[in-house]
């Protein structure tokens, strides 16, 4: 005999992760496999049947060859000629690609019954030893239509059995009363129970391994879809804690906060909210907080990751196992697209009011250099000490150049707005650093240059250059106030680094009390600034600069203190 098929385990996929085709299929899927399942079913009783005819015919050549007088082979013969056909019509139903509705199966054990109770009604009725074949229908019943197919198939035959001793007891029995069966009879009949309870206890044993393997592939499968549903909030910065009623995490993803210091106390205060709203039955409970992560500073003072802005979820589900869960989700690079969008406005607006202010001051610079030149000019015939003259020269000079400083300052900020173009004129980088500082006026006890790293530098861009380091130097200068008078030596040092291949680093360097870390990360963003009076444009400028001239600008680490700001810069 072979065994009742069983399905395949269905994959187990959530029903975010199909394809849509599969979701639109759901609900009609359903329907055609149970169609396809109970034609299957058909398909091995029809098999059974087989089986069973063949025994029954076995049994016909042991009654006549034993001669067995109270059965009448004419009418158990009929009985089986009735089941060939019922099993012919179910083969041809199965084959033939036909419905195969619910009652299919009731109507077929239906006749399997009757069929029992015909044949038992002429081989001697209820007292029949082989009446015990009733029980295996019932097993039948349930391994074929499951509970409502055992209990259809216990009711049948309780009835097919109430008929038989209802004839025998009224005489209408077609044939005596078997009241004495034969030992050959008991013996096919304990053959037949044993024969029966090992195939089914082995078809039962096989079942139920399957319906393990099964299962276990079943939950392997979710395993594998709860793995990868927690790797996909994990790469959108979404961490999950779900707690138990106990307290214990029963669900955790990597990119869970659980174990951060804000994190726990938002869940704190999200769980007392929480906890102060109404309990409705099937309905779950949520609340909002929101926490910042502090940036990480790795063992070599290298900071590994800017200060996080994380919105925390908690839930109340209406799960009988689970008292909260926790959702963190990183709404930083929300928050940093926002406040781009706002900065965006606000240089908008600065830029605009730039160009009017460059516009408004062209004239009078102008006019200041033609002053400035004529003045030199009185000057350079002036009666006066070559040491007064020359002090007074070089302060026009100074005027000169950097009211046509300015000036071109202002014509590029005018020719930005139309082309986004700056001159690109080129100094030596020793001079570009000897003129930011006359401009800034410090002398060489605060800041100190160092000559023959930048003779070597070659040349620069002179005016976004110097703008950089005027900037650098004036910073520099104003964290070390501190240290005017302290008699170690310059507050600031300006140098370069030369090496070939490898692109210009001008360095500027102060002895002053350093950075945190908080202000480290947001060094170079706009409108961020240390000093009361400072508008923090200065250094984000400085990097706008840097990056035009197809360079970097970069705070590093100084041993013992003080801060290093570097201006990298490509050959040529």
């Amino acid at each position: 005999m072979t065994a009742p098929p069983t399905d395949p385990a269905p994959a187990v996929v959530p029903a975010a992760l199909r394809p849509r085709e599969r979701l639109r299929s759901v609900t009609t899927a359903g329907e055609g496999d149970d169609v396809e399942q109970r034609r299957r079913r058909l398909r091995w009783l029809a098999q059974l049947r087989w089986w069973a005819i063949t025994g029954a015919m076995v049994g016909l050549l042991l009654c006549v060859t034993l001669g067995w007088t109270f059965v009448s082979i004419p009418a158990v013969v009929a009985g089986l000629a009735v089941l060939v056909l019922v099993n012919g019509v179910l083969v041809w139903r199965t084959r033939g690609g036909l419905h195969v509705g619910r009652n299919d199966l009731l109507l077929h054990a239906t006749a399997d019954l009757l069929t029992l109770t015909w044949l038992l009604a002429w081989a001697g009725g209820p007292q029949n030893p082989l009446s015990v074949a009733y029980a295996f229908h019932v097993v039948v019943g349930a391994l074929l239509n499951g509970r409502r197919g055992a209990l259809f198939a216990a009711a049948a035959s309780l009835v097919g059995v109430a008929v038989l001793w209802w004839l025998e007891a009224l005489g209408r029995l077609p044939m005596p009363p078997l009241l004495e069966p034969p030992v050959s009879l008991w013996a096919l009949s304990l053959a037949m129970l044993l024969f029966g309870l090992a195939y089914l206890s082995l078809e039962i044993a096989t079942r139920q391994a399957r319906e393990r393997q099964r299962t276990a592939e079943k939950q392997e499968e979710a395993a594998r879809a709860l793995q990868l549903l927690l790797e996909m909030l994990t790469a959108l910065k979404v961490g999950v804690d779900v707690q138990d009623r106990d307290g214990f995490t029963i669900l955790q993803n990597d990119g869970n906060l659980a174990n951060e210091p804000a994190a726990r106390d938002a869940i704190g205060r999200a769980q007392a909210r929480l906890d102060e709203q109404p309990v409705v039955t099937g309905q779950s409970a949520r609340t909002i907080e929101r926490f910042s992560v502090p940036a990480r500073i790795d063992d070599a003072g290298a900071q590994s990751a800017r200060e996080r802005v994380v919105e925390l979820i908690a839930l109340r589900p209406t799960h009988p196992r689970v008292a909260h869960a926790f959702l963190t989700v990183d709404r930083t690079e929300t928050l940093l697209v926002e406040q781009r969008h706002l900065l965006l406005e606000r240089l908008a607006t600065i830029g605009r009011a730039m160009q009017g202010v460059a516009h408004e001051l062209n004239t009078p610079l102008t006019t200041m250099q033609t002053l400035a030149k004529d003045l030199r000019s009185v000057f350079a015939d002036a009666q006066l000490p070559d040491a007064e003259r020359r002090d007074v020269l070089e302060s026009l000079d100074l005027i000169v150049e950097e009211t046509r400083r300015c000036r071109a300052l202002t014509q590029s900020l005018l020719a930005t707005a139309n082309d986004g173009s700056r001159s690109r004129g080129r100094q030596p980088a020793l001079e570009v650093a000897r003129r930011a500082l006359r401009v800034v006026g410090s002398d060489r006890t605060a800041v100190q240059l160092d000559e023959d790293s930048l003779a070597r530098a070659g040349d620069v861009d002179a005016d976004r250059v110097l703008q950089i380091v005027l900037n650098l130097v004036q910073n520099a200068l104003a964290a070390t106030a501190a240290c005017r008078e302290d008699g170690q030596g310059p507050r600031v040092v300006v140098d370069a680094v030369v090496k070939a291949g490898e692109p210009l680093r001008l360095r500027v360097t102060d002895r002053g009390p350093g950075l945190s870390d908080l202000v480290r990360g947001r060094l170079f963003e706009p409108f961020v600034t240390t000093k009361a009076e400072g508008t923090g444009l200065g250094l984000y400028t400085s990097q706008q600069l840097a990056r035009e001239l197809g360079g970097a600008l970069v705070v590093e680490y100084v041993a013992g203190g003080g801060t290093r700001m570097v201006l990298s810069l490509s050959p040529g």
